[in-house]
C-alpha cells in the first residue's frame, strides 16, 4: 500500500483548487470583496445606500423599483446558476455561463456605468477561460484516446 504524501494543511484544504490563477478566483475574490464592503458600509456606518453601486440611486427611478430590479437579476442568476449545475455542468463552468447573463441583465437593466462595464469584462474573462479549457481537456481527451487505439 503507497504511503500517502502529506502536503500541509493548505494542500489537503486547497488541493482542488487549480494551480493557477483564474478568472473565477477573480470572481470570487471581487465578489467577497464587493460584499463586505457592502456589509460593513451598512451596518458598521451611516452609509444606507444600497443601491449606489448600480448608480442608479437619486436619478429617475424609485428606490422600489430599483430594488425589483436587483432582486430580478440577483434571483435569475442564482436560478441558473443552480440549474446549470443540477445540469451537469461544473461548477466554474456555471459560474462563468450565469455571471455572464447577469451582467447581460445588469446592461438591460441599469444604465451603463463602471460597475455595469467592469461585471461584464469579468463576465467574457470567465467565459472565454471556461471555452479555452474545455477546449485543452477535449483536445487531451482525443490525444488519449488515440495512444490507446495505438
Amino acid at each position: 500500500m503507497k504511503a500517502e504524501k502529506s502536503h500541509g494543511v493548505s494542500e489537503r484544504m486547497f488541493g482542488a483548487l487549480p494551480r493557477r490563477f483564474t478568472m473565477t478566483a477573480l470572481f470570487i475574490i471581487c465578489y467577497f470583496v464587493i460584499h463586505l464592503n457592502f456589509q460593513f458600509n451598512f451596518w458598521l456606518t451611516e452609509d444606507r445606500d444600497i443601491f449606489g453601486k448600480y448608480e442608479v440611486a437619486g436619478e429617475q427611478f424609485e428606490e422600489a423599483e430599483i430594488a425589483k430590479d436587483v432582486y430580478f437579476t440577483k434571483a435569475t442568476w442564482m436560478i441558473a446558476l443552480v440549474l446549470m449545475m443540477v445540469m451537469g455542468m461544473s461548477f466554474r463552468s456555471a459560474i462563468a455561463y450565469s455571471f455572464m447573463l447577469y451582467s447581460l441583465q445588469l446592461l438591460v437593466l441599469f444604465p451603463i456605468r463602471t460597475y455595469t462595464i467592469l461585471n461584464l469584462l469579468l463576465a467574457v474573462g470567465c467565459v472565454t477561460e471556461d471555452i479555452i479549457d474545455r477546449s485543452k481537456a477535449a483536445k487531451a481527451k482525443r490525444l488519449a484516446e488515440e495512444q490507446l487505439s495505438l
